[in-house]
């Protein structure tokens, strides 16, 4: 090697010495609160995002019912995670029921008010006993949840880096409302609660046909998200029904992502469903994206949002005040509500991250 050559060597592993601490350093720590329905989805694709972007650093996810009962989602997680690279990030399973919500409240709902248009576990077309587990397209995983109960698990995990973790929940709140019983003091110990729910001011995206109100993760357990969103948190975002309507995942995205021989690009093409691209609105992965890089979310407001559990015509309904509304502070907490973002700049980054390689353990 001549001299030049050995200066170039060194000069390019002084600086990758350098920088990769540098790189962990400014990484973000999140915890994954989340319900999987499937193989793929807007709840997959969201947990894969955070999963593959250089910038964080996944401690812990914890599986809740929602879109998919408890036991079977956290399988679907597990295998997952497997065949895409992430099986020593570790997984709990946690509630298997609403905390009040019920799948015969809601049919007797229902019969006085109208049918939900998705009703996600409870689905005709997809129920099944929470203690079943159908069989997995991908097959069964061959790695294990941990045995702590998730609501354990985030509370422990999060308790490890004090007010380093953002709380990231893209399901039913059923797990953080757990937690909070547990754990008084788990807002002071998270540094920021991100949450996929809500809706306010859209006739679409909700699961009572023209009510966007109505926001499924929300609904499916209210009383959740009233102990959840009465609580002292050092800051709430929520990415709601609203700013997800204006998004699609449209076929040359998905096309863009089957071109790539990456182990998320590869499971994200096989195990979609036939006929679900395009004009499916995305969620989760607003949400996840705006962790990552939150200068894709061009515009949000200062709102007091929580939600209505009375058992009635309104049960599950987001209700919320402008900030200068002088209400009573026990319930009414501010939250950074997203309401427009760049969406060239977030599906550049959400084919981006869905095309990388696998990151190292």
């Amino acid at each position: 090697m001549t001299t030049r050559g050995f200066t170039t060597w060194a000069l390019a592993l002084l600086t990758m010495l350098v920088c990769v601490p540098e790189l962990a350093a400014q990484q973000k720590k999140v915890f994954i609160d989340q319900d999987i329905g499937g193989a793929t989805g807007t709840d997959n694709q969201s947990l894969m995002m955070l999963l593959q972007a250089p910038g964080i650093d996944v401690v812990g996810i914890s599986i809740v019912a929602g879109d998919g009962q408890v036991k079977a989602s956290t399988q679907w997680t597990l295998r997952m995670l497997e065949l895409t690279g992430y099986g020593h990030v570790p997984v709990a399973q946690g509630a298997k029921f609403p905390l009040i919500n019920s799948r015969e409240e809601t049919a007797l709902w229902e019969a006085m008010y109208g049918e939900f248009g998705y009703k996600g576990a409870w689905n005709p077309s997809r129920y099944h006993d929470p203690d079943d587990v159908p069989v997995l397209p991908p097959g069964s995983p061959t790695i294990k949840a941990t045995p702590q109960h998730a609501v354990n698990f985030m509370i422990d995990t999060i308790r490890k880096y004090p007010g380093e973790v953002i709380l990231w929940c893209g399901g039913p709140l059923t797990n953080v409302a757990l937690a909070l019983q547990l754990e008084p003091d788990l807002p002071k110990l998270v540094k920021e609660l991100v949450l996929m729910g809500a809706g306010f001011n859209v006739d679409k995206g909700g699961n009572h046909r023209i009510n966007g109100r109505r926001e499924f993760n929300w609904w499916w357990d209210p009383e959740a998200v009233r102990m959840v969103m009465s609580a002292p948190w050092k800051k709430i975002t929520i990415t709601p029904v609203d700013i997800s309507v204006k998004t699609t995942l449209s076929e040359e995205m998905r096309a863009a992502i089957a071109r790539s021989d990456s182990p998320t690009a590869q499971y994200f093409t096989k195990y979609s469903r036939a006929g679900a691209g395009g004009g499916g609105y995305m969620w989760d992965e607003i949400a996840a994206a705006a962790v990552i890089d939150p200068s894709i979310i061009t515009a949000q407001e200062e709102r007091q949002v929580n939600i209505d559990i009375n058992h009635g015509a309104g049960y599950g309904q987001t209700i919320f005040l402008e900030k200068t509304v002088k209400a009573p502070s026990w319930m009414w907490k501010i939250s950074n509500v997203q309401v427009d973002l760049d969406k060239d700049k977030f599906y550049k980054l959400y084919v981006d991250l869905m095309t990388r390689p696998s990151r190292k353990p």
